[in-house]
């Protein structure tokens, strides 16, 4: 992946991702819909006693994760998933921007399970892609990407029923990660200053750190596409979608992985 970034390790931004349903949807093999090579960039599969398991890896996984390497972004996953590390290493086999990456399974199935600062990646940028706001202590829930849930059986569904929510459904999933790639990316760029309003300012006073306006997809043209793509209908028939916004309080935790269940 070219020569390692030669800032410590401690300055850099890093990016933190959930699995399940967010980059990817792991099941026992014979539970893969055969529409996966569809609605994934590959599907990945690998052994755990005896049990064969396959990965349907998000559509835009890859590149997503290659751009933030080329920006000089650590990149770690925090999952709930228990073979979170044999998930790494079956995807690592496949493609190298996927080796070395640190992997943090949290055993615990409580909300509020997944904290920066006592996994050690507590840094002054810092992103989260995850599908669940509520894995996280409140004081990082603000780091937190909400990611559009990524289902490859319900997916499946979508595709045979053959009609236009469906289609619509599936359209926008197979293009979401590329849709949002830019908003996260422009989050580890370097903030400007703003001359004018550090000068209105109190001389010597302390001003509260500010968010850069990248990390909110509110006001992003992707957002608003989004919202137009999915299901909920408007009065006026028009489809919208039902973005899970920051103060969701209904998201729930993955729950372990078991032989033949979805690991959601």
């Amino acid at each position: 992946m070219g020569d390692p970034p030669t800032t410590p390790s401690g300055e850099r931004p890093i990016a933190a991702f959930d699995l399940d349903h967010t980059i990817l949807h792991m099941l026992a093999a014979s539970h893969v819909p055969a529409e996966a090579k569809e609605l994934s960039e590959d599907v990945v599969t690998f052994e755990v006693n005896d049990v064969e398991y396959a990965i349907s890896v998000r559509v835009g996984t890859t590149a997503l994760f290659e751009a933030l390497r080329k920006k000089g972004v650590d990149i770690a996953v925090v999952t709930c998933n228990l073979m979170g590390d044999e998930i790494l290493t079956a995807l690592g086999e496949r493609c190298d921007v996927f080796e070395d990456v640190p992997v943090h399974v949290i055993e615990s199935r409580e909300k509020g399970a997944k904290c920066l600062k006592t996994l050690g990646l507590k840094r002054s940028k810092v992103v989260i892609f995850d599908d669940s706001l509520n894995a996280w202590v409140p004081e990082d829930q603000e780091f937190v990407f909400e990611a559009l849930r990524y289902d490859v059986q319900a997916l499946a569904g979508f595709l045979n029923e053959d009609t236009d929510e469906g289609d619509a459904k599936v359209d926008t999933e197979l293009g979401y990660l590329t849709s949002i790639r830019e908003s996260l990316l422009s989050f580890f760029d370097v903030a400007k200053i703003d001359f004018d309003d550090d000068a209105a300012s109190d001389a010597g006073s302390e001003q509260p750190p500010r968010r850069s306006a990248s990390f909110s997809l509110e006001q992003s043209p992707a957002q608003r596409d989004l919202k137009r793509a999915l299901s909920a209908e408007d009065p006026g028939g028009a489809k919208k979608a039902k973005i899970p916004s920051l103060s969701d309080t209904n998201v729930t935790l993955n729950k372990p992985v078991a032989v033949g269940q979805d690991s959601s």
